[in-house]
């Protein structure tokens, strides 16, 4: 029988487009054995300039012995229109109405851009109307500009029992902000930094000099070529610079060389520099995982951080307006830590990284638990100490408590549901009254509170489980608890599930791929990124 090879339009026009429908259709049916996801979103531009959102899913995998973090690819849409905060929003929602998760959705990493921003800040008026009254002058007035400000915290609070979206700050990107605003005020070290740059390009494109170096240093040692875009590259080419002996180096540079050849000043400087970076280089990689938890290392990472700084600037550092610039960013751009842990006083701007999701998730991570109040926030007295430590439990017990709530009215919801009538929608008021009083009417907030000080008592013991594993060996001896965990901890820290995306997109659109259509290089993207669905 002779061979009949497929035709390109067949695999492009029918069989790509009937295996994305086929993968979807998968991802939809995981999503709906899950309760609570969580998304990252992002823009990304290919090499011709076309747009394409990015919206990835995250869910915890509770089914198997051994839990484990899932990530989906729900779209990575072709997105001409202009990149406005609505327009970002309204692409989102027709996603997540796709996928029927829109409900579903607790939180929203994205980056610190403007217009995402304003994609996921506002929350829009329910507008409550009963088909039995016809009295217009009793329904709420979506003109009244009143119910579009920002809401307070109280009404935050009460908002999240019905599932608001929350968006959550990239981690990654805001501790990049911080390197960078860094950087700014280190002009004196900028000729040792370019003198970096131009050792690194002089390996890479002299034949001479690399010869001379692999026959000093070896043939397995390099420099890596600094990013300008990412601070992490140019921290690893001065981390693999000073890592070299300095003899040796500025002999193989020699007189044909000598521009770059380090003064025992730079030398020392790029040695200081480094020390100072590589805790925030080591933070950003670890918060940056998709198969970990992420979300429980931001607070401890944070206030690690600040004291890291702390104990540098009490040095004789050459790098001191390093040190000090770092440390004045950290607290600004963290600002939300610092203030809930007493370490900052509490101002009317935007606080970021102020969600109780950082603490929450640091508490129910056992390699965490409570340690880093006692070893990293620093207060003026102790009794702020105790109070934050009992702030912190007291959000942990209403969260939980606000969970089984949650889970009593949908149960209610769900059983009444059968015998009558589809409800209409009700007034966020009588939504949270309601709410209020089946938390009111729950008699378990003593079993928390015992079975929370069990939980940080049994993990002062050495454990070398982690987080994901110590819950699924635990679920049945704290299981309040364990509700919770499996909803935070499957949170990313950063957007880097989305980046990652763009990266495959990248690899996609080749030059010699660069006339593929915006339809295809969406769909061979989506199924490269969800290849183990298939």
């Amino acid at each position: 029988m002779k061979y009949v090879p497929i035709s390109r339009t067949t695999i492009a026009e029918k069989c790509i487009p009937d295996l994305v429908g086929k993968v979807k259709m998968h991802i939809c049916e995981i999503l709906k054995k899950h309760s609570s996801i969580s998304v990252t979103v992002d823009i990304w531009s290919d090499r011709t300039l076309r747009s394409f959102l990015g919206v990835t899913a995250h869910v915890c995998n509770t089914s198997e012995d051994v839990y484990k973090l899932d990530s989906f690819l729900l779209d990575c849409r072709h997105f001409p229109s202009r990149h406005t905060g609505e327009n970002i929003s309204m692409a989102f929602d027709d996603i997540t109405e796709e996928y029927t998760i829109a409900s579903k959705i607790d939180y929203t990493m994205t980056d610190n851009a403007a217009n995402m921003k304003c994609a996921f800040k506002v929350k829009l008026p329910q507008q409550s109307v009963d088909p039995s009254d016809d009295n217009e002058e009793e329904t709420d007035n979506l003109d009244d500009e009143e119910l579009w400000e920002d809401l307070d915290n109280h009404q935050e609070t009460l908002l999240d029992m019905t599932r608001s979206r929350q968006r959550l700050s990239c981690f990654a990107h805001s501790l990049q902000l911080v390197i960078g605003d860094g950087l700014k005020e280190a002009k004196f070290i900028s000729l040792a930094i370019a003198k970096a740059s131009k050792l690194t390009s002089l390996l890479h494109s002299s034949t001479t000099f690399k010869n001379r170096f692999e026959a000093t240093f070896g043939s397995g040692k390099s420099i890596p070529v600094a990013n300008v875009t990412c601070w992490n590259s140019t921290f690893k080419q001065v981390q693999a610079i000073t890592s070299l002996d300095y003899k040796n180096l500025a002999e193989i540079c020699g007189k044909e060389f000598e521009n770059v050849v380090f003064t025992l000043r730079e030398w020392n400087q790029l040695q200081e520099l480094s020390a100072i970076l590589g805790p925030f280089s080591e933070a950003t990689d670890l918060t940056q995982g998709e198969k970990s938890v992420t979300i429980s290392m931001v607070v401890p990472t944070v206030l690690d951080l600040n004291t890291h700084l702390l104990k540098m600037g009490e040095t004789r550092s050459q790098c001191q307006p390093l040190i000090k610039a770092l440390h004045n960013s950290l607290q600004r751009r963290f600002s939300g830590i610092f203030v809930k842990a007493k370490m900052a006083r509490e101002c009317e701007a935007p606080m970021p990284f102020h969600q109780d999701v950082y603490f929450l998730s640091a508490m129910l991570d056992p390699q965490f638990g409570l340690n880093w109040i006692d070893l990293d926030v620093s207060n003026s007295d102790a009794s702020s100490l105790k109070m934050f430590r009992e702030d912190v439990k007291r959000t942990l017990t209403k969260s939980v408590a606000d969970g089984e709530a949650t889970q009593q009215m949908n149960a209610d919801d769900s059983s009444s549901s059968n015998n009558s009538p589809p409800p209409t929608k009700l007034p966020r008021l009588v939504v949270h009254y309601k709410a209020h009083k089946s938390q009111r009417n729950l008699t378990v907030d003593a079993s928390i509170s015992d079975q929370i000080s069990k939980y940080f008592s049994d993990i002062q013991d050495p454990c070398s489980d982690s987080a994901l594993v110590f819950w699924s060996k635990n679920k049945d001896r704290y299981p309040q608890l364990h509700a919770l965990a499996v909803k935070l901890l499957s949170v990313p820290a950063s957007s880097a599930p989305v980046e990652r995306i763009f990266s495959r997109g990248g690899l996609i659109m080749r030059p010699h791929h660069a006339r593929l259509g915006s339809r295809m290089v969406s769909s061979l993207i989506f199924l490269k990124s969800n290849y183990a669905h298939l």
